[in-house]
């Protein structure tokens, strides 16, 4: 009996290289890391870390470059944005990705060069747990004590 993929099989075949704008090549990236995460084919995911780390790669040399005169105008607003990109995974889940960090760095499955950025990853998702864990959470007002969630949100 053949089993049946929801896979969207252009992620294999769609064309990237140095030329692509990393606009675009962001876009890939999580399509990658999205499927990734929703398939339970073993070849189809190591297929998908195969296309997301040559995107990466790419992407990788990209970052300091300034952005391209035909993209300037995508990235122009007339007014503010009402939402801006941000890591806020909850606490428990960030928790075990520090745990699960720890513990790949304790297996020490790792060449040293891949332990080191392990390292500084923990190093940031550890600092970034802590200060959401120590965040202030309430502000006195006039009103009394109000969530400060419910005043930037």
């Amino acid at each position: 009996m053949a089993t049946t993929t929801t896979l969207d099989h252009s992620l294999f075949t769609a064309p990237f290289s140095h030329n692509t704008d990393f606009t675009e090549l962001a876009d890939h990236c999580e399509r990658f890391a999205h499927t990734l995460l929703e398939s339970d084919d073993p070849a189809e995911k190591l297929a998908l870390c195969g296309r997301l780390s040559a995107c990466l790669a790419l992407l990788q040399p990209t970052l300091n470059e300034p952005i391209p005169p035909h993209l300037v105008e995508f990235f122009t607003l007339n007014d503010l944005p009402a939402h801006l990109p941000a890591f806020e995974p909850e606490s428990d889940l960030l928790g075990l990705y520090c745990q699960t960090v720890t513990q790949l760095l304790l297996s020490k499955a790792l060449p040293p060069e891949m332990a080191e950025v392990m390292e500084g990853l923990l190093y940031e998702l550890v600092s970034y747990y802590a200060d959401t864990l120590n965040a202030p959470r309430w502000l006195h007002t006039a009103e009394g004590r109000v969530a400060i969630e419910e005043l930037i949100n």
